[in-house]
């Protein structure tokens, strides 16, 4: 490494330790307890589209995964009767490397019990700016920006007239691909909808479609909408939350049916993990969550655009 990369780097890691001081001191202001859960656990995501590490623990083969996300624990500390938490941590997703991926990445994640899902939007928006520095902030419904840059209401259209954007045809990828209209959704917003977004914003997009939304409570002025939010820059998505749901038998049906997307597509089926319904039946409170990408909120603080030159050590040469 030359004189001059290595003097940028170091400049990137002293203002990702002047962000994380910043951070915690945001936290500990408003009283929100910073934890530690673990990152190998017997449970992990049913999300079909997150991909997870699996880990043998053992001589007998015993399986564990590298958690994708805090976000399993965290809801059984909440579940037992803790206060307002966050916690950072590295968090690992199989196959995600490019210019704003790692497979190993930072997470900041929080919780907040009686906040509603505008309140979590505006303490999000307000931690973000503290690392980003100052610019725009926009609102918008997801059927707003789906409609303005696809001409089509997500919560209406069919599959045909899903599969008829020209952004399917130059992908390359056939009709198949797309088994299910929540995944032509998914690849319709990432490619068309929110790469037009203004790139100097912050872009908060709620009302998502409860499809989408395994984890979040429905709307109940929505019929068809959940409570939950994403925050993006330009294209670059930074966070995702939302009003959590709390009834363990509907967590239950949620995550099954994961599970065979999961297997319809030729992925590991990923157990139920029995312990986590057993803290969950004790009563999760009504609580808001938001999970950041660290490392993509100090690009953004940066005024950089890829990993590389913000992480010492990224997947290639870990």
């Amino acid at each position: 490494m030359n004189t001059s990369n290595a003097q940028n780097n170091l400049d990137a890691v002293k203002f990702r330790a002047q962000a994380l001081t910043r951070i915690r001191d945001f936290f500990a202001a408003r009283n929100v307890l910073e934890v530690e859960t673990p990152l190998l656990s017997q449970g992990a995501s049913h999300d079909c589209h997150i991909d997870i590490f699996p880990v043998i623990v053992d001589s007998n083969a015993s399986l564990r995964y590298l958690q994708s996300s805090p976000e399993p624990h965290m809801k059984r500390l909440l579940a037992r009767g803790y206060p307002d938490i966050f916690q950072i941590c590295k968090a690992f997703r199989l196959e995600e490397q490019g210019r704003i991926h790692n497979p190993e990445f930072t997470l900041l994640e929080w919780y907040r019990k009686g906040f509603s899902l505008r309140k979590m939007m505006e303490e999000t928006v307000e931690l973000c700016l503290l690392v980003a520095g100052s610019r725009p902030v926009v609102y918008a419904t997801y059927s707003e920006v789906f409609l303005q840059a696809t001409g089509l209401d997500p919560f209406s259209a069919t599959r045909e007239q899903l599969l008829t954007q020209s952004a399917i045809a130059k992908s390359g990828l056939d009709a198949d691909h797309f088994s299910e209209i929540g995944d032509l959704l998914n690849f319709l917003m990432s490619e068309v909808v929110e790469p037009s977004f203004d790139p100097k914003a912050l872009t908060v997009i709620h009302e998502f479609p409860l499809r989408l939304s395994s984890q979040a409570l429905p709307s109940p002025s929505f019929p068809g909408a959940a409570l939950r939010f994403e925050i993006f820059c330009g294209g670059m998505e930074l966070g995702n939350g939302y009003e959590e749901l709390r009834d363990p038998f509907e967590y239950r049906v949620r995550f099954e049916a994961e599970n065979q997307k999961r297997q319809n597509a030729g992925k590991p089926f990923i157990p139920l993990q029995q312990a986590w319904f057993s803290d969950m039946e004790s009563g999760l409170p009504p609580c808001s969550g938001m999970a950041i990408g660290l490392d993509r909120l100090i690009l953004l603080g940066l005024g950089i655009t890829d990993f590389a030159a913000l992480l010492e050590f990224p997947w290639k040469n870990a």
